[in-house]
């Protein structure tokens, strides 16, 4: 679990670390059999597949987190240097892809490989230090936020032909919309209008509703920081603590509105989060409008703690 801003940096650089010696492995093994004359399809397919599973869907969601982030702490220029590196290496693994022979084949993957290693280098050395000093990023949440946007864009990227490109698009146009709506002054309006999108997607496009959870969080990091009223409620019944923090993001979610759904009519749960909670106060009123109660009993700036009630 991880719960402190060092530990979540030393867990990218251990993920950069594993991605890139194992670019370099197949990378390796490619330039092994054009040596040897081989065409070398098996190899060239297990360094395209893990591309595709892991390291392209690792760039596209360092960009909403990692990449956002550092914008805010004043890196904006690195940071277009760095996601026109991400087009150059989508570029590299394409015309890996197109290799008509084994030779071209390993000077593509070279290419990549290299690349990579010096991108994931910058990012190791000029970007991470920067966000984890600064005062008014917290390297968890980003940590968190890239966890749940690197599960959307797997599941998007092995799902099915047939799965509707018109919802994912119409989704990216909501996106924006509700971004430029909570600049404009209506941040709870854009809001209230994600997580009703959220509740639309979540039976059918999971993979959507991921990303609309995201999106919502980035929403809310737009907004001033604002105090929390704590709730002076007493004797309210708490049937179980349920403590999120030793759960992957992606689980999260799903064991909180499973113990709502559980409880009975009076009762509620305690909910222990290392960040605030309040995009999953939107995700309720989209979802259980006037079923439930919502009581901040400490706000941070490490633990939120939560009473989720059902109504008598």
């Amino acid at each position: 679990m991880i719960t402190t801003e060092a530990e979540a940096f030393e867990a990218i650089l251990a993920h950069h670390a594993v991605l890139n010696d194992e670019v370099k492995r197949r990378s390796g093994a490619i330039v092994g059999t054009s040596e040897n004359g081989e065409p070398g399809k098996e190899v060239i397919g297990s360094l395209v597949s893990y591309l595709d599973s892991e390291v392209i869907p690792h760039a596209l969601a360092e960009e909403s987190s990692i990449y956002q982030a550092a914008e805010n702490a004043g890196l904006g220029e690195l940071i277009e240097e760095m996601k026109a590196e991400h087009k150059l290496l989508i570029a590299e693994k394409m015309a890996l892809e197109g290799s008509k022979t084994a030779q071209t084949a390993a000077e593509h993957s070279l290419r990549f490989a290299e690349l990579f290693s010096a991108h994931v280098t910058k990012e190791n050395e000029l970007i991470l230090p920067s966000l984890l000093e600064s005062v008014n990023i917290d390297l968890t949440t980003v940590l968190s936020e890239m966890h749940e946007l690197f599960r959307a864009a797997q599941d998007s990227a092995a799902s099915s032909p047939d799965q509707s490109d018109s919802t994912a698009g119409l989704l990216q146009l909501l996106q924006r919309a509700t971004e430029e709506l909570a600049r404009m002054g209506g941040k709870d309006a854009a809001a209230k209008i994600m997580a009703s999108a959220w509740a639309v997607l979540e039976p059918e496009h999971a993979d959507l509703a991921s990303k609309a959870t995201v999106a919502l969080h980035r929403l809310l990091d737009l907004r001033s920081s604002e105090p929390v009223t704590l709730s002076s409620t007493r004797g309210a019944r708490i049937e179980h603590e349920l403590d999120v923090r030793r759960l992957a993001p992606a689980q999260r979610h799903a064991e909180i509105f499973a113990a709502y759904r559980a409880l009975s009519p009076g009762n509620g749960f305690l909910l222990v989060n290392d960040h605030d909670p309040k995009p999953l106060q939107y995700q309720f009123e989209a979802e259980y409008t006037g079923q439930f109660t919502w009581d901040y009993l400490e706000s941070g700036p490490k633990v939120w703690r939560v009473r989720i009630g059902r109504p008598a």
